[in-house]
């Protein structure tokens, strides 16, 4: 493992230069006082030419293989935006030569492959964090405030759903399960149900009852994907989860469902009020009313998603700051996804 100096600026290589690298994470870095992205990798070469050419890296700077831009790179950070189904060995090579690691979610296809992240971060002594940016609007941190001052009481159930009605990815590898391994829940339930966790406090879950379809997007349609190459899946989950405090969570996630529109939000009901992210609404019984309130203001206000959360990793490796989004939080979610997959296969309730 090689010790890296401190230096005024933390050097980030890009492992993998896609959408949501060129769209969000590559940006965020570019924001950040505190650091540079000095190299990127990627196996295609139009997405790393794209990469280059939004991070201005040198050409000798920009790579095919992720081993040799390790070892060829002094870096500090690495962050991993590869396909889901790819992204534990780069973020285990980085953790073992050194580097920090920023991965996007879901954190892994499996809990077993989180289990060996986590190793492997125990074992180099530097830091993992994962891509939650949900978590890091104004109004999610907001209601996180609200949530912990007591606000609501205690949390015993929950609603999580990212709905879209007719909204397949086009583009990028979503829908290739070779690639992917999973479909909507992977990309945009994965979201929710982290929002959700986060509200709740990670309660320890103990079963998943869930069921999975893929009725429509695997047939022509009005939306562009190719029917044909559609291999993850699902295009529909929903499934209920169990936590040992007696608390649960009602979790849908669709690319493709006869509704009348999307529908995406995040509810939890507690003992003394609730809150509804979207729109933004604090639920409380006061004065012999039940009051739905609509805060005028937020109060200080972040750099919201993506930048608010790379802006807390680099408080994190540059001054000892808290992992805003530890993997031992992760390994929670995908011990769910996993259970959610599974019951949805077996057709029965799973024991986590």
């Amino acid at each position: 493992m090689r010790r890296l100096m401190m230096r005024d600026k933390l050097r980030v290589g890009i492992v993998g230069t896609g959408g949501i690298a060129r769209g969000n994470h590559i940006p965020a870095w570019m924001a950040s006082p505190d650091a540079e992205i000095v190299a990127i990798c990627d196996i295609d070469p139009k997405a790393a030419a794209l990469g280059a050419e939004l991070t201005k890296v040198e050409k000798s700077k920009v790579y095919e293989d992720y081993e040799k831009m390790y070892e060829a790179e002094d870096l500090d950070v690495v962050d991993v935006c590869t396909p889901n189904c790819v992204h534990m060995p780069p973020t285990v090579a980085a953790l073992e030569a050194g580097y920090h690691v920023f991965v996007e979610k879901p954190v892994a296809t499996s809990a077993d492959e989180v289990r060996k992240m986590i190793a492997a971060r125990d074992k180099s002594q530097k830091l993992l964090c994962v891509t939650q940016n949900m978590r890091f609007s104004d109004e999610a941190i907001a209601a996180k405030r609200f949530v912990d001052a007591g606000g609501i009481g205690e949390i015993y159930w929950a609603k999580a759903e990212y709905l879209r009605a007719r909204g397949v990815p086009a583009w990028g590898a979503f829908i290739d399960a070779e690639k992917s391994a999973g479909g909507p829940c992977y990309d945009i339930g994965v979201h929710v149900l982290d929002l959700t966790l986060h509200f709740m406090g990670f309660p320890e879950p103990v079963s998943v009852s869930a069921n999975t379809w893929l009725e429509i997007a695997n047939k022509p349609s009005v939306m562009a994907h190719s029917p044909k190459k559609y291999t993850v899946p699902e295009e529909l989950a929903a499934g209920f989860i169990r936590f040992a405090n007696g608390s649960c969570i009602s979790l849908a996630a669709s690319w493709a469902l006869n509704a009348t529109g999307n529908q995406n939000n995040v509810s939890v009901y507690g003992t003394l009020g609730g809150v509804q992210m979207w729109p933004f609404t604090l639920v409380k019984e006061e004065y012999g009313m039940m009051l739905n309130c609509t805060p005028q203001s937020l109060g200080k206000k972040g750099l919201g998603g993506h930048a608010e959360e790379i802006k807390q990793f680099v408080n994190a490796i540059l001054h000892g700051g808290k992992v805003p989004v530890p993997p031992e939080q992760s390994l929670i979610t995908q011990r769910i996804l996993d259970g959610i997959y599974k019951s949805g296969q077996e057709g029965k309730e799973i024991i986590l």
